[in-house]
C-alpha cells in the first residue's frame, strides 16, 4: 500500500509540474518548447508576475517546486540555480505568515483590489464583484483575461479600443488548435470574454465562429454501493459526516463546507443549501441516518462556540455585508459554520479574525487515503459522491425532474448525463464471450 501511495504522489507531482511549466511557457511566449532550457531569472520574472497578482507565497513555492520537478524529470537537468530561489521563498513565507499575526487568510474571500494591477484588470474585478460573481469565478475569469492580453500584447484598458469579437474568435481558435485545451476550458474563456465585453467595455460581443475544442459524451465516474461503503469505512469523525452529506444529499463539497448551524432544520428533517452555484439556494431532505450524527455535531459546535465567546473571539465571516445589516450576527451560534476550523483566520478585506470553515483540501486529503485503503483505482473525488447520489437515485426509479431539483441544476439536460451510466442490475446483455465459454464449459 505504501508503494502504491508513493507512485500516486509522484504522478501527481509530475502532473502539476507540466501544468505550471505550461503556464510558465505561455508567460514567456514559448509554447511548444518543452525541452527548451530555462533560467532562474525567467523563473523570477514569472514569480514576480504571480506576486503582483496577489498569489500567496506558499503557492509561489509550489510553482518553484513544480519547475524544479520539470527540470529533473522531463528535461533531465540539474536544479542547482533554482535552490536559492526555494530558500528565499521559504523566508518570504515566514514573513507573510508573521504579517498575518500567525493566522491563515480566509480562503475563498476576495481581498482588496491590488492598485498595482493594470487598470483593465482592476475594472474587471470591480465589475465581477458588482455582478455578484463568486471569488473562484473572479480568479478564473481574470486569469483568462490576462492570458488573452498576453497573447495580444495588451497592457491597459486603452489598448482595447481596437479589440473586437474577431480577436476573441482568433484567440479561442488558438486555444483549441495550439493550446489543445479541454472543451470546458475553452467555454470558460468564452464566457469570461463575454462578461468582460459586457461589464467593462459596455458592448455585446458578436457571433463567435471559433474552432471548437472537441468534446465527447461525458460519462461521470460512479461507484457501486459496496464501493461507497468501503470508502466510508476509511473515514472517521467530521470527514465521515461530510462524506455522508455528499452522498446522502447530493451536495457539492463547497456547499457542505459552507453549511451554517442554522441551515440544519431537524424539525422538518431538511437542510438548506444557501448561495450555491449561480447564487441559488435549495432545500434537500435530511437522511434519517444523518440526524443523530448531525445532532452530535451541532452540540459539539455549540461547545466550541461557548469557549470562543468566553475567550472574546467568537466571530464568523458573513457575506453580502450582512455584518453591517445585523451587527451581532457574526457572534451568534446560528451563523457559525457547522464544520469549523480549529484555527482562526484573517479576513483579507477587513483584517478581522474569524473562525472559518474547514479547508476543502483537508477533506480531499482524507478521502484520498480512504480510497487507497479501499483499494479502488477509479478516479474518486468529493464530486464523485454527488454523481453516485444522482445515479443511484435514478437506478432506484426516481423521476429525473426530482433529481434535477435536488441537485440544483438549471437545465434537465445537465441531469441527463446520469442516464449514460449503465445500470448493472438491469442489463440483460450477455457477452458473446460469456456465451461461448459458458457453452464450452
Amino acid at each position: 500500500m505504501e508503494t502504491y501511495s508513493k507512485v500516486g504522489r509522484a504522478d501527481q507531482d509530475l502532473k502539476w509540474a507540466r501544468i505550471w511549466f505550461k503556464q510558465f511557457s505561455v508567460f514567456h511566449h514559448r509554447r511548444g518548447e518543452d525541452q527548451r532550457p530555462f533560467t532562474a531569472d525567467e523563473v523570477v520574472a514569472f514569480l514576480r508576475n504571480k506576486r503582483d497578482a496577489k498569489v500567496p507565497a506558499w503557492k509561489r513555492m509550489k510553482i518553484i517546486e513544480a519547475l524544479m520537478a520539470y527540470r529533473l524529470r522531463v528535461q533531465k537537468q540539474g536544479v542547482e540555480d533554482l535552490v536559492p530561489l526555494q530558500k528565499k521563498m521559504e523566508q518570504i513565507i515566514k514573513i507573510e505568515h508573521a504579517k498575518n499575526g500567525g493566522f491563515d487568510v480566509i480562503d475563498g474571500v476576495a481581498g482588496v483590489i491590488n492598485p498595482l494591477e493594470p487598470d483593465v484588470i482592476q475594472a474587471f474585478r470591480r465589475a465581477l464583484r458588482s455582478d455578484g460573481r463568486a471569488y473562484a469565478t473572479e480568479k478564473a475569469y481574470v486569469q483568462d483575461l490576462k492570458t488573452f492580453m498576453t497573447a495580444r500584447g495588451l497592457t491597459c484598458l486603452a489598448d482595447f479600443e481596437t479589440i473586437g469579437d474577431q480577436d476573441v474568435e482568433a484567440h479561442l481558435s488558438d486555444l483549441a488548435v495550439d493550446g489543445n485545451v479541454a472543451p470546458s476550458t475553452q467555454n470558460r474563456v468564452y464566457y469570461a470574454m463575454v462578461k468582460f465585453f459586457k461589464l467593462v467595455l459596455k458592448q455585446d460581443m458578436g457571433r463567435i465562429e471559433a474552432i471548437r475544442a472537441s468534446k465527447g459524451t461525458f460519462v461521470p465516474t460512479v461507484l457501486g454501493v459496496e464501493e461507497v461503503s468501503s470508502v466510508f469505512a476509511g473515514l472517521r469523525g467530521v470527514y465521515l459526516v461530510i462524506a455522508h452529506l455528499l452522498y446522502g444529499c447530493g451536495m457539492r463539497i463547497s456547499e457542505a463546507m459552507r453549511l451554517r448551524v442554522k441551515d440544519i432544520d431537524f424539525a422538518n428533517k431538511q437542510i438548506e443549501i444557501r448561495d450555491s452555484k449561480f447564487g441559488k439556494s435549495r432545500l434537500v431532505p435530511m437522511p434519517d441516518n444523518l440526524i443523530a450524527p448531525l445532532e452530535r455535531w451541532v452540540a459539539s459546535r455549540e461547545v466550541l462556540h461557548r469557549h470562543d465567546v468566553a475567550d472574546g473571539i467568537a466571530s464568523v465571516w458573513l457575506p453580502f455585508a450582512l455584518d453591517r445589516k445585523y451587527p451581532n450576527a457574526h457572534q451568534e451560534l446560528g451563523w457559525q459554520f457547522l464544520f469549523a476550523s480549529n484555527r482562526l483566520s484573517r479576513d483579507p478585506q477587513t483584517g478581522r479574525l474569524h473562525r472559518h470553515h474547514l479547508h476543502m483540501d483537508n477533506f480531499a486529503h482524507h478521502l484520498r487515503r480512504a480510497v487507497q485503503a479501499a483499494r479502488l483505482f477509479k478516479h474518486v473525488t468529493s464530486h464523485t459522491f454527488r454523481h453516485c447520489f444522482a445515479t443511484h437515485l435514478l437506478w432506484q426509479g426516481t423521476n429525473i425532474r426530482e433529481i434535477q431539483q435536488l441537485l440544483g441544476h438549471n437545465d434537465v439536460k445537465t441531469t441527463e448525463i446520469y442516464t449514460h451510466v449503465r445500470n448493472p442490475q438491469e442489463s440483460g446483455l450477455v457477452s458473446p464471450l460469456d456465451r461461448l465459454l459458458g457453452t464450452v464449459g
